[in-house]
């Protein structure tokens, strides 16, 4: 058996679309197992997540299949997963690297990390989501010739995020499809400054600089039309100590980065949360660094 443990994620984090995301400690838990034959499901999320060949996870583990070679049995997966399902923090991330990273164990290693976050860009079509999931802490990673090129970073530990969750989701597909499919030259290079900024200050821990490089003209603005009082959450979480905000990956979750006060802001801001006509819970967690954990073990 192996059991894999694959952090959540925010993407995006404003102006990096497709190319900036964190790791978070929230955990998608998996044990994975070769049985003889068929599909056996467990998860604790039956409502959302598909327990027969459609199966994310299941279909993960058969595209590494595929790459290799290896002829495959039965698959048996429990799943216990603390990530919020279609709510912009990588749950079909956490899916795909635990799915991929059981499966290259099964079928003898013969891929590298670097192979597995290929296959994985691939199979999610982005890179900004699995990276941080297999790697942990900041990254910014990129596809070039059908490769991901990327770096991880660690954070201060005094840096967290504040997880503002609604109690509805949006499609990611249906989000994605209403951007534009071109943007003016003015527009791209706001964002090429906002997310050049975002990353050294993130790295080099400037965290009061934060603010104005989370902003974007590229899709939040047209995706925070979907997400009843964003820009009232914005600016009462900045007035409440909020280093950054913005809308993570594509909506509807909330993030706000914070680096004090954590308790403070977690009460404050669920009071203010009550105070709206739409549900939202706020969770603080911290930044994971680590990124997938891997281990082989007894049935």
């Amino acid at each position: 058996m192996v059991y894999v443990r694959v952090p959540a994620t925010s993407a995006n984090m404003g102006p990096g679309f497709d190319s900036l995301g964190i790791a978070l400690g929230m955990y998608n838990t998996l044990k994975i197992s070769e049985i003889d034959s068929g599909i056996v499901v467990y998860n604790n999320s039956k409502e959302y997540i598909p327990i027969g060949e459609k199966n994310l996870v299941y279909r993960a583990i058969c595209r590494v299949f595929d790459e290799v070679g290896y002829e495959k049995k039965g698959i048996k997966i429990i799943q216990n997963s603390d990530i919020p399902v279609t709510r912009g923090l990588g749950s079909s991330s956490a899916c795909i690297i635990g799915g991929m990273l059981a499966a290259n164990v099964f079928s003898g290693r013969k891929l590298s990390y670097s192979q597995i976050l290929n296959l994985a860009a691939e199979f999610e079509g982005h890179p900004d989501n699995v990276t941080p999931a297999l790697f942990g802490g900041f990254c910014v990673a990129a596809t070039e010739n059908g490769k991901t090129v990327y770096t991880s970073n660690k954070l201060d530990p005094k840096l967290k995020a504040a997880i503002m969750v609604p109690d509805f989701f949006l499609s990611t597909k249906a989000s994605r499809g209403a951007l534009p499919d071109d943007v003016p030259l003015a527009d791209a290079s706001y964002n090429i400054s906002r997310a050049s900024l975002l990353t050294s200050a993130l790295i080099n821990g400037k965290y009061d600089d934060l603010k104005p490089c989370v902003s974007d003209k590229l899709h939040q603005d047209i995706r925070k039309e979907n997400v009843p009082h964003f820009d009232e959450i914005m600016e009462k979480s900045y007035e409440m100590g909020a280093k950054a905000t913005y809308l993570s990956g594509s909506g509807p979750t909330i993030v706000s980065l914070i680096s004090e006060n954590y308790d403070e802001f977690e009460k404050n801001m669920s009071e203010f949360l009550e105070t709206l006509d739409s549900k939202f819970s706020i969770k603080i967690c911290s930044i994971d660094n680590v990124g997938a954990i891997l281990k082989e073990c007894a049935d």
